[in-house]
């Protein structure tokens, strides 16, 4: 498991536990940056559902991601 990682919402300024699927899927997409990265971050951002996107289209995106099969041997 992963330590909590905490961002803050912009429209209501509470601090917000980001969910550890969507730090799985930005530790995976976004490889060469850390969390203190503005790469990073706008990842989290996008797929908390904060510009604009449909979270239910974005949570198919990241399960398509990790239900991937990826063959050991060809």
């Amino acid at each position: 498991m992963t330590v909590p990682y905490i961002i803050e919402d912009h429209t209501t300024n509470k601090k917000v536990e980001v969910p550890y699927e969507i730090l799985s899927y930005c530790d995976l997409t976004t490889v060469d940056s850390d969390r203190e990265d503005l790469r990073y971050l706008d990842c989290v951002y996008m797929n908390m559902g904060y510009y604009g996107n449909d979270p239910r289209l974005l949570k198919q995106m990241r399960q398509r991601l990790f239900n991937k099969v990826y063959p050991v041997f060809e």
